[in-house]
């Protein structure tokens, strides 16, 4: 006798046994599972499907018997559209976040890029320049930092141009051996040409002085 195991769909010989009860008990011997047989009722053909993976034909069960494919093809249901729906969103909010960080990231550079080029602007000046040679050539700043006089990364101040005339202020932090101070310098451009009308410092006792200059 022929028995097809339900579960794994393994086909088991069974010898012919003195049947005393109405029903026998058959064991795969594949996979072991226990399942009842009514005795006198002829079962309905095993349904057959084909492996998706590998094409071999056999009876249903939950997995290939020649290649271990599963052969459970599960349903979507409602509740997987809604999580992928919601996971549709997740993706949303994550690349909006990236690009709203991107954006604010490149405004910030922007900022800073445009910072950066007034300062160099001032930096690169002529009226900056001469007041670094004044300060570089006066005796009492020297006397103050040291001769190996050194100038901050970042000057405050502006310049103010009209046709050929103009007006620069300079707040300069001036450094040395000997130690630093704070130089405030007023420039004017008259005929093409700028000169210093001010400069005042802080000593070491924090009192501003006038420095002198040349009319």
């Amino acid at each position: 006798m022929v028995v097809i195991c339900p579960r794994c769909g393994a086909i088991n010989q069974i010898k012919k046994v003195k049947i005393s009860h109405p029903t026998l008990d058959v064991i795969c011997k594949k996979c072991g599972a226990r399942h009842s047989l009514e005795i006198g009722v002829t079962s309905h053909s095993a349904a057959m499907v084909r492996c998706p993976h590998c094409g071999y034909k056999q009876t249903r069960a939950e997995r290939c018997a020649k290649c271990g494919t599963s052969l459970i093809i599960k349903a979507v249901e409602p509740a997987d559209l809604g999580t992928t729906e919601e996971s549709k969103q997740g993706i949303f909010s994550k690349r909006y976040k990236t690009l709203t960080i991107t954006a604010a990231a490149m405004i910030v550079l922007i900022f800073l890029g445009s910072i950066a080029g007034v300062f160099f602007m001032m930096k690169s000046s002529d009226a900056y320049k001469l007041s670094e040679a004044f300060i570089r050539n006066n005796k009492e700043i020297k006397a103050m930092v040291g001769e190996d006089i050194k100038f901050g990364l970042v000057p405050l101040g502006s310049v103010k141009m009209s046709g050929k005339e103009g007006a620069a202020d300079f707040k300069v932090n001036v450094k040395g051996s000997k130690g630093s101070t704070y130089v405030s310098i007023f420039l004017r451009k008259q005929r093409g040409k700028w000169r210093v009308v001010s400069a005042i410092y802080t000593d070491q006792y924090g009192v501003k002085r006038r420095l002198p200059v040349q009319k």
